[in-house]
Order: C-alpha cells, then sequence, then structure tokens
C-alpha cells in the first residue's frame, strides 16, 4: 500500500512539474513523452522516392524522412541531388501539402519539375535569391507561419543548395577581416533559430550541398561540406552521395547516373547504412534491378505463415510464395529481370514483394556487418566527432 501510495506521489509530482513549468514559460515547454505529440515524435514520413532509402532513413516500410526536422542531403556535383528533392517535393503534393523551393544556383527548369512529378499551379512556391540570410529568413518565416496554421498539412523547405548562397556582405562587396567565416556565423545563427521552432510544426527542411576539399587534410578522403558545422551538427539526417557509372542507352547516350547513398548521421535510424539505385534524367529515381538483386542476395524469408523468395539462376526468374502450414502455394510467378519493375507495380504480387523487402531491410538494419564506415573520410568521422562533442571549427573552408 505505501509503494502504492509512493507511486502516485511521484506520478502526481510529474505532473504538476509540468503543469507548472508550461505556465511559468507561457508555453508548452515540457511535456509527458507517453500522452503528449511533442517534438520528438515524428507525425508524418515523406517519401525520397527511393523504398530502400526511405527505409534506411526511418527504419519503418513506409518510412522516409521525418517531418518537423533539418536534413542535408550532399555529395559532388551532377550526383542527383535537385532531382531527389524534387521526387521529395512530389512526395510532399502527394500528401496534399505545400513547397517552399528556394533556389540559389538559378538552375532548376520548369519542364523538369513537371516531368519529376511536381504540381507548379499550386501548392508550390518557388523563391530566387543568393542571399543566406535571406534564404534563412525566408525557412524561418515559413516555420513559424506553418506553425500558426489551423490545417495540419506538411510543408517542404528545400534549400538548392548551401554551398550557392553567399552571406550579404560576400554580395554587396563590403570585405574586412570580420568577413572571415561570415558564411558559417550566418548560417550557425540561423539553424539555431530554426532548430528552436521546427520540432513544433509540420515542416521538413532540406538542405543540399556540394563538397569542397579541406585544406590540411593531409590523407584519406578530404572533402567536406562548405557552411561551418551549423547544418551538420543541427541536422537530425545526413545522407552523403556517391557518383557510380553512367548510365547508357543502345545509342550510347548518358541517360542516367548510378548512386549510392549513405545515411553518415540518423537521430531517428541507426545510421552507417549505404543503399544503390539510379537515377534517370527527367524520370528520377529508378531502383528495380537493385532492389531485386539484394532480395535475390537475402535469400527467402518468413512473413507470416508466408515462405517468400525469388529463384532462378538463369534467364528467367521466379517470384514464389506458399504458406507453410497448409501448403498451398500462393503465388509462383516467372519473369525477366528486366521486368522486375513490371512485376513489383502488379497489385496481385507488390504485397509479397513489398513483405520480402521489409524482411529484408529488417535484417540489413539489424545485421553489424551492414555498418559502413569510410575510416579515411573526413566528413564521415566530423559527423560521429560532432555527435560525441569534439570541437570543430566554425569557419567556411
Amino acid at each position: 500500500m505505501a509503494k502504492r501510495k509512493s507511486k502516485n506521489q511521484t506520478d502526481d509530482f510529474t505532473s504538476d512539474l509540468i503543469s507548472s513549468l508550461n505556465k511559468e514559460h507561457g508555453s508548452k515547454v515540457a511535456y509527458n513523452l507517453h500522452t503528449d505529440s511533442s517534438p520528438t515524435h515524428v507525425k508524418r514520413w515523406v517519401s525520397t522516392g527511393s523504398k530502400q532509402l526511405d527505409y534506411i532513413i526511418s527504419n519503418k516500410r513506409e518510412g522516409g524522412l521525418p517531418e518537423g526536422r533539418i536534413i542535408e542531403i550532399f555529395g559532388p556535383p551532377s550526383i542527383g541531388k535537385s532531382h531527389i528533392a524534387i521526387q521529395i517535393a512530389r512526395s510532399t503534393q502527394q500528401m496534399g501539402g505545400i513547397v517552399v523551393y528556394i533556389d540559389t544556383e538559378n538552375a532548376t527548369s520548369v519542364e523538369n519539375l513537371g516531368l519529376l512529378g511536381v504540381d507548379i499551379t499550386k501548392r508550390f512556391v518557388y523563391v530566387d535569391t543568393h542571399c543566406t540570410e535571406e534564404v534563412l529568413s525566408i525557412a524561418e518565416a515559413t516555420i513559424m507561419k506553418a506553425k500558426a496554421m489551423d490545417k495540419d498539412v506538411p510543408i517542404t523547405i528545400i534549400w538548392d543548395s548551401v554551398a550557392a548562397s553567399s552571406p550579404k556582405a560576400e554580395l554587396v562587396g563590403d570585405y574586412d577581416q570580420n568577413s572571415i567565416g561570415l558564411q558559417a556565423r550566418a548560417i550557425s545563427k540561423g539553424m539555431r533559430k530554426i532548430t528552436g521552432v521546427i520540432g513544433q510544426t509540420n515542416t521538413l527542411l532540406i538542405c543540399l550541398n556540394q563538397i569542397r576539399t579541406n585544406i590540411g587534410v593531409m590523407y584519406g578522403d578530404p572533402t567536406t561540406t562548405p557552411g561551418g558545422k551549423a547544418i551538420p551538427f543541427h541536422s537530425s539526417v545526413r545522407i552523403k552521395l556517391g557518383a557510380g557509372q553512367r548510365i547508357e542507352n543502345k545509342k550510347k547516350e548518358v541517360i542516367g547516373i548510378n548512386v549510392s547513398a549513405k545515411t553518415i548521421k540518423n537521430k531517428v535510424a541507426p545510421p552507417f547504412r549505404t543503399v544503390n539505385f539510379e537515377i534517370h534524367f527527367g524520370k528520377g529515381i529508378v531502383e528495380h534491378e537493385q532492389v531485386f538483386d539484394e532480395l535475390r542476395k537475402a535469400g527467402p524469408a518468413i512473413v507470416g505463415d508466408n515462405k517468400i523468395e525469388l529463384a532462378g539462376t538463369g534467364a528467367w526468374k521466379s517470384l514464389l510464395v506458399h504458406n507453410q502450414k497448409t501448403g498451398e502455394v500462393l503465388a509462383e510467378k516467372k519473369f525477366y529481370k528486366s521486368d522486375f519493375g513490371e512485376l513489383w507495380s502488379n497489385p496481385d504480387h507488390k504485397g509479397y514483394i513489398d513483405d520480402l523487402l521489409e524482411a529484408t531491410m529488417v535484417r540489413k538494419m539489424s545485421d553489424p556487418k551492414s555498418v559502413d564506415i569510410d575510416p579515411e573520410s573526413y566528413e564521415e568521422i566530423r559527423s560521429i566527432s560532432l555527435e560525441a562533442g569534439d570541437d570543430f571549427m566554425e569557419l567556411d573552408t
């Protein structure tokens, strides 16, 4: 009886403390994570256009990028950063949401937006500016307006790109000794303000960035992202894109590129997982062959009472599904590897393939061997060091 009374007193104290803190500060600052909807809860996930990438980001079947967070996507030029961002914009609109596209590169094509499924006639705001302070001010204003909205609709802000933005003093030609590190200081100040409110809204901020050579790194991969350490620090997810071979058609015309995507920082799922897919120009992400290879390599999976597998070593492949309890064959479909995408989109087979992919990704996420850390990558080691609290210079390099 005494233990129950003690527990009730503890619960009452917790409730009273939450109430008094919120009353004292005049706003909701304290939460009961079990009963309250707090900034740490992810209400929605916005798809990147890649099932594999969505899974390693969120560790969920119908996952993607977490709403209410800051995301950084970076890599070398012409690797497909903008293509992925546009597909995220399309996913946002498909959820009934609004997209604010801040273009500091003047490289966004209306035709390309249309080809990738973005509706520019409604729920799409295009912003043309090159000033870092203006970008951050626009992002903050959008987030504050989202916070005041009655409708619970997703809003995605895309900053394309950090590397192409310049501080105001640089744009007006006002150079002096205090200009050193001005970009990093401007971003750091803006990110602190944005981080304080974005978690309380239905807004997703995507920061696209390029890579630069970090002067002074004498061994390994010296590439890093410009803009200081504020964006890497405040981002919940950082995705590093790597280039692969170009994709050519029968006429030897380049129609796309193979891309690897690695989560070098992840606050919502285990980090340092890598997936591969293709980006076809004007079409977006294509990953049928990569998913097929991943599923074949992983082998069969048991989902409920069903055993699901992709079989076949020759030209013909097979999707086999049978109930282990009854012995009933639920699906047996032969196909060519090149037709796997069509098979995957077929309603009769899509559920089975999605189940197999989920089981495969669960194994991949829990397998220590799937952790992919490059000890010679300055940016990956920097990401780990920032999490550990080690000091890095905040100057723009």
